[in-house]
């Protein structure tokens, strides 16, 4: 596949230069059919997420042209009991990130508040209570949405992350919810695979904000009550995410700040739909749990305040959505990025990448791939070097 491209830098501070720059982006295609792709767009840097070896990342950056990789922590870890913090845990990040900076990689970081301490989840209010009265416990992320009573603890976190290992990222990653992305909690139905129909807003927290406090999804709504739910629900994760980015800043980071939007998500129509149904989990958007797990990005984007932030995709596979994101983002002066699901198979990176060009992102990361996979595949400055 012939792709025209601008070569990436190999240089980690050439590579740092396409999150802050934002040249003027070309109109796409919302849909892109299995052929090769030529685009005059710059170039998008290369991340990695995973865990790999120095040798493997040494490879990756010098032959596969990847210039920046992923740091995950973990707010478990970090501070295990309340007020203590893991010295040697922090020390360890600090060296993989020193690691990685010796290889030529810039750090796009995630400081792991979505995975919260034992000691937080244990305080009244610190988890997400569904329609049924059922506590979610599925997974560590604590309820900072309606919780925030609970966010200062956040914040000190915050300030110690980035006291401790400095504020020198390429970004830093923003989204609290299951796997650090902007999402409600969901639980799947054993007996037939499918999402059930939970709403996670009934904890006590949420009650005195709720519109409607007495009604539940899938009453009858006589009076509008699923709309106001509704708007109320997505209106709450919207908030959420900027309080997010917002105690980012209080603790002294001020690069770019990434909200990680999941999935496709909702479109346009999609609230009706949902809404005039009564939220009874029949609408389409639903049976497939966009709406139940808040992935409004049109809104989500629109609530945006903070001017350095970047749109990231979680589907980069998806070229519908990573171009409806770009599109989202532009309307805000943006830039936009994607990484790959875990799911994508080796032979999809080509056409990945080289959508990833057309759609003018400023990243593409590659998720979990094995590393020789990856430097084999065809990358968009392959023909520069």
């Amino acid at each position: 596949m012939k792709l025209i491209s601008t070569k990436i830098a190999a240089a980690a501070a050439a590579a740092l230069a396409l999150f802050t720059s934002t040249p003027a982006e070309a109109q796409v295609s919302a849909s892109r059919t299995a052929t090769a792709v030529v685009s005059t767009a710059a170039a998008p840097a290369l991340g990695i997420i995973g865990n790999y070896s120095d040798a493997d990342m040494a490879e990756l950056h010098n032959a596969g042209g990847a210039t920046d990789v992923l740091v995950e922590m973990s707010w478990a870890q970090a501070e295990p009991v309340q007020g203590a913090y893991n010295e040697a845990y922090l020390v360890g990040i600090a060296k993989r990130i020193a690691t990685l900076k010796s290889l030529g990689y810039t750090i796009s970081f995630n400081t792991g508040v979505h995975e919260a301490p034992a000691w937080l989840l244990n305080r009244s209010g610190a988890r997400f209570v569904d329609q049924n009265g059922e506590t979610y416990t599925d997974s560590p992320e604590p309820n900072l949405i309606f919780g925030i009573g609970h966010r200062y603890l956040a914040e000190r976190y915050l300030k110690k992350v980035f006291g401790r290992l400095g504020t020198g990222f390429s970004i830093v990653r923003v989204g609290g919810g299951h796997w650090g992305e902007l999402t409600y909690p969901s639980k799947v139905n054993p007996a037939t695979g499918k999402l059930r129909n939970l709403y996670y807003a009934f904890d006590a927290q949420a009650k005195r904000s709720n519109p409607v406090p007495s009604w539940k999804p899938g009453q009858p709504s006589p009076s509008g009550q699923a709309a106001k739910f509704l708007r109320w629900y997505l209106d709450s994760l919207a908030q959420y995410q900027n309080w997010q980015i917002t105690a980012l800043r209080l603790a002294g980071y001020r690069g770019k700040a990434a909200v990680l939007y999941p999935s496709y998500g909702m479109r346009a129509g999609d609230f009706e739909k949902a809404v005039a149904t009564n939220l009874a989990g029949t609408s389409s958007p639903e049976i497939n749990g966009e709406v139940q797990r808040g992935y409004d990005a049109a809104r989500q984007v629109a609530a945006l305040r903070d001017v350095n932030v970047v749109v990231y995709g979680t589907w980069a596979e998806n070229y519908n959505t990573v171009s409806y994101l770009a599109g989202l983002a532009r309307t805000k002066g943006l830039r936009t990025m994607a990484e790959t699901s875990h799911v994508m198979r080796a032979d999809q990176m080509p056409l990945v990448m080289a959508q990833a060009q057309q759609a003018n992102l400023a990243a593409l990361y590659i998720v979990r791939q094995n590393a020789t996979e990856i430097v084999s595949a065809t990358y968009l400055a392959a023909s520069a070097r």
